[in-house]
């Protein structure tokens, strides 16, 4: 691990080192990235089922209103956070591949608790939920 002596950037705050836990958690439990996983190799690149159009002139239809989405308000997310997700996105297979990158970034999302079960000789229990 190396440190680094805190700095400034162009705007005047306070630039520091985070370890790859904390970049990691900062990215996907804070900031909420998501992985843009590469399409499987074996599906065809055409489309199936009904364009977002059609969807949302049938909900329309019925009176339905969409609620604004599931993560945060806005779709801003830190540029440096995508970063991270799309390093993570690109991991090779001799590193565990799509399967590692979705676990990976799976984790920084769960409860402490949840943590501490699944943490290599952790004792904690494990909440039913997790």
């Amino acid at each position: 691990m190396t440190f680094h002596r805190p700095g400034l950037n162009r705007n005047g705050r306070t630039k520091r080192a985070l370890g790859v836990q904390a970049a990691l958690e900062w990215a996907f439990r804070i900031e909420k990235a998501q992985l843009e996983l590469p399409p499987p190799k074996d599906v065809p690149e055409e489309g199936f089922g009904f364009g977002l159009e059609y969807v949302l002139l049938q909900r329309a239809a019925l009176g339905c209103k969409v609620d604004g989405g599931q993560h945060k308000m806005g779709s801003y997310t830190h540029p440096d956070a995508e970063v991270i997700a799309a390093i993570l996105a690109g991991m090779p297979d001799s590193l565990g591949g799509v399967r590692m990158a979705i676990r990976v970034a799976e984790l920084p999302r769960l409860d402490a608790r949840c943590r501490a079960a699944l943490r290599p000789g952790g004792n904690a229990t494990k909440p039913a939920w997790c």
